[in-house]
């Protein structure tokens, strides 16, 4: 019998004591050990709490004023201008309805189950619980859910609110509450549903058709009610058959609802498919470090990989055209292949019309004017493909041999035709709908296209964005140059459309309107092609 000395003991108590314990892994141990060793610097909290507080600030501004249509003066205001509150109520609420859908289909386009890059790349193959991993993005998907439903909730009712008058009384606070659960369950409801079909290609594509489809129904029904009063005056009159009752169930069947579809995706998270969900935590977490640095051509390309991904061009002759137009042609047959995406630019052009509907006083002008600087500029860039390519590689235009000043006007036609298209659509509307006076207005826009199209080809042509490069100590801090560029692009498009706006904020065109921006926007345009020529390689 061999004896064991004191020391032995000691070392094989040791060892027993440090063995590895043969226990399943913790999703909630393994976050916790994550968040134990994590520093945060105070910095970061507090721009964190400063962006908060500036937020809450302009969010309080900006619900000001369709809140006061809650009190009792709105009522009066009502009686004084029947018809024109009839049209603003129908278009503010379309506009919410719309605005809804439209996040309801961003949510489903990057998820809305997702997990951060870290998560989806160590912990989603590791053999863990996919409930517990899922619990946290479930819980803030939720709870932003919630919350954006809430607040579409009260400003449906606000825009509402002169027809939901009991005389000049002001409404009672149930409503409001009733208004905000109602419109956070309805959110949640769909919501979670999307969750559900996420695993599911074809329950996708056709809960994002519905959504589609409620936002064309309610932009084009508060344009259509613009135009005929009739329209207006059927749907405020079943606005003021609105109690507290109908309201009541509203709010209480969404809520079951939400609960009934919550918990039936509580269910499938645990068999959740791994593939589907790292392909859309890949693609949110590109897209949200693209939407932090305003990296707009880094999110088209996304979208373009996406639907490119898996199919198969057919092959064309080269075209028989001058060389520059030759390789221009590129952004004209991408168009033309996607019809879907020039729907979208043609619909998108009912916003400004429903803005200028919907707000009213002093941001009335303001907004619709930034609207079609926005719209003119968006459409612009969806013409300029590959001079962003050309921006970041130039071989191919090299090794074609064609000049770049003669590559830069051939490139410049599609932009500057899209951007007088969608300002002489967006116009065009804007003088239907009644919002400005006279028809005259969509020539207008004409003549702002290539003006605003100086802006895309600038935005188009500026260096990609690099986080790492802080750029020079301005009065506001550290300015990225990307950022500047950026900034300076869209002074530009001001620049060239300057006139149009102005008389789109005033509400008035005068001949004198037509002969500034002509000749602006040819001064606009050339000038920019001109110093791009001369400054190109």
């Amino acid at each position: 019998m061999r004896l064991v000395t004191a020391d032995q003991a000691g070392a094989l108590q040791a060892a027993a004591d440090t063995a590895p314990v043969d226990t399943a892994p913790s999703v909630r141990a393994i976050r916790s050990f994550v968040r134990g060793r994590r520093r945060r610097a105070w910095e970061d909290v507090y721009a964190v709490g400063f962006a908060i507080v500036v937020a809450l600030i302009y969010l309080s501004d900006l619900l000001s004023d369709p809140l006061s249509r809650l009190g009792p003066a709105s009522g009066r205001a009502a009686g004084q201008a029947a018809g024109q509150a009839a049209s603003q109520a129908v278009a503010g609420a379309a506009l919410v309805i719309g605005v809804a859908a439209g996040l309801l289909m961003l949510v489903q386009a990057f998820g809305p189950l997702a997990l951060s890059p870290a998560d989806s790349s160590w912990l989603l193959l590791s053999p863990l619980d996919r409930r517990s991993l899922l619990r946290r993005p479930t819980a803030t998907v939720a709870a932003v859910a919630a919350l954006t439903g809430l607040l579409g909730g009260v400003l449906a009712l606000t825009m509402a609110g002169p027809y939901l008058h009991h005389g000049s009384l002001a409404l009672p606070a149930s409503w409001l509450v009733l208004s905000a659960v109602g419109g956070a369950g309805i959110f949640l409801a769909v919501v979670f549903a999307a969750a559900l079909a996420q695993p599911h290609p074809r329950w996708r594509a056709r809960l994002r058709r519905s959504c589609a489809a409620v936002m064309v129904i309610a932009l084009v029904g508060a344009v259509a009610g613009e135009r005929w009063t009739g329209l207006s005056d059927a749907i405020t009159t079943e606005f003021a058959r609105t109690t507290t009752g109908t309201l009541g169930v509203v709010a209480a069947v969404s809520v079951a609802l939400a609960a009934l579809a919550g918990a039936l995706g509580w269910l499938t998270l645990r068999r959740f498919p791994a593939s589907v969900l790292r392909a859309d935590s890949t693609r949110t977490g590109t897209a949200l470090m693209a939407a932090a640095f305003l990296n707009v051509p880094l999110l088209t390309w996304i979208a373009e990989d996406n639907h490119w991904r898996g199919r198969l061009l057919t092959s064309r002759r080269w075209p028989g055209l001058p060389p520059a137009m030759a390789l221009a042609w590129a952004d004209w047959r991408r168009l033309g292949r996607r019809p879907a995406l020039l729907t979208v630019l043609a619909a998108s052009a009912l916003v400004p019309a429903l803005a200028g509907a919907a707000i009213t006083g002093k941001p009335h002008g303001v907004t619709i004017a930034a609207a079609l600087l926005a719209g003119g500029i968006v459409s612009g860039l969806h013409g300029t493909a590959a001079t962003r390519r050309d921006t970041n590689d130039q071989t191919l235009r090299r090794m074609l041999g064609v000049d770049p000043a003669a590559a830069l006007l051939a490139r410049a036609a599609l932009p500057a035709l899209l951007a007088a298209a969608w300002l002489t659509l967006a116009l065009t509307l804007l003088a239907a709908t009644g919002v400005l006076s006279g028809w005259l207005w969509p020539l207008l826009g004409l003549a702002a296209g290539p003006g605003v199209a100086a802006a895309a080809l600038r935005m188009a042509r500026t260096a990609p964005i690099n986080p790492a490069d802080q750029g020079p100590n301005l009065a506001i801090g550290a300015t990225p140059p990307w950022l500047i560029s950026r900034v300076l692009s869209v002074i530009v498009g001001l620049i060239g459309a300057f006139p149009a706006l102005r008389a789109v904020q005033a509400g008035h065109l005068h001949a004198g309107t037509f002969t500034a921006q002509l000749p602006l926007s040819a001064i606009v345009l050339g000038g920019y092609l001109f110093i791009a020529s001369s400054l190109s390689p």
